[in-house]
């Protein structure tokens, strides 16, 4: 065999071996996890994807070396969940996004294509008033019954997104000492309030954030209030309040004419509303508020 055969067959050879050798996980150590939500079914039933990345040096940083597509689901008249992967890929150099693509695909046509209600719980101080942080860090307000048990205090609640009827929630609880690491827990909401009390806290919350001067925390909250309840004008008003004061004047128009949709009232509030100066030369707005 000639020398450059000979170096090409060595070359091979290391490339078909490589992925066998990096299937062995415990040689892989993990930098993070995301996850996202596909869709509900007309149940309490939600698709998700999970993806496990490694440290920088232990595989390629940008692929996942561990993936996950599947269903959590609790049947009717139960209250435990039940988890199913329609997809399951480990190990570097396993990342397929087209096995990946065509596993949420089939999700969809199977049912799970309803967008719920996504809610980010934050970490940081909340704004002064008296029950507002018990109200957005308990998952009491959600009158929920859990026979598996709760995570222990080793895990933070860190996300939640509700179903579009609001009687299921996908609860996400992240590691407090790995952040980035998820625990993932389906239950019944029992309290038919929940949903639209909590976003009224949060558009709350955003308002006192504000004026403590934590600015981005104050958006962040006044976005939460407004995706958690878009059927609400309060909070669909006092985000876009929270846009436009921060310069984000396109998007601060596009969610005042939502929130005077929903309740015309605040047609006339934003119209002397010192909130909005900035949008005071517009004609877009002029024409809202005339």
């Amino acid at each position: 065999m000639s020398y450059h055969r000979a170096v090409a067959a060595f070359l091979l050879a290391l490339l078909l071996a490589a992925p066998a050798a990096a299937q062995n996980m415990d040689d892989v150590r993990l930098d993070r996890e995301e996850w996202r939500t596909i869709g509900w079914n007309d149940a309490c039933s939600v698709a998700f994807v999970q993806l496990a990345y490694p440290r920088l040096g232990d595989a390629i940083a940008s692929e996942p070396v561990t993936t996950r597509v599947g269903t959590l689901t609790i049947a009717s008249g139960q209250e435990k969940s039940k988890l199913h992967w329609s997809l399951e890929a480990d190990g570097a150099l396993s990342w397929e996004p087209r096995s990946v693509a065509k596993a949420e695909k089939d999700l969809r046509k199977a049912g799970y294509s309803r967008a719920g209600f996504r809610e980010s719980i934050r970490s940081g101080p909340d704004g002064a008033q008296e029950g507002l942080a018990e109200t957005l860090h308990s998952t009491s307000t959600l009158g929920a019954r859990v026979e598996e048990g709760w995570p222990d205090a080793r895990w933070r609640w860190a996300a939640s997104e509700f179903n579009p009827l609001s009687t299921c929630a996908l609860l996400v609880f992240e590691n407090q000492e790995r952040k980035s690491f998820f625990r993932f827990l389906l239950v019944r909401v029992y309290d038919t309030r929940a949903r639209i009390e909590r976003a009224r806290a949060h558009t709350t919350n955003a308002r006192l954030l504000f004026d403590m001067s934590e600015v981005d925390a104050a958006v962040a909250e006044a976005q939460n209030g407004a995706r958690l309840g878009p059927e609400l004008a309060i909070a669909r008003y006092h985000y876009a309040a929270m846009l436009a004061l921060t310069g984000h004047l396109n998007q601060a128009m596009k969610e005042l004419a939502v929130a005077v949709g929903l309740d015309p009232k605040y047609k006339e509030r934003a119209r002397t509303d010192r909130d909005f100066d900035g949008l005071t030369s517009s004609e877009d707005f002029r024409r809202l508020t005339k």
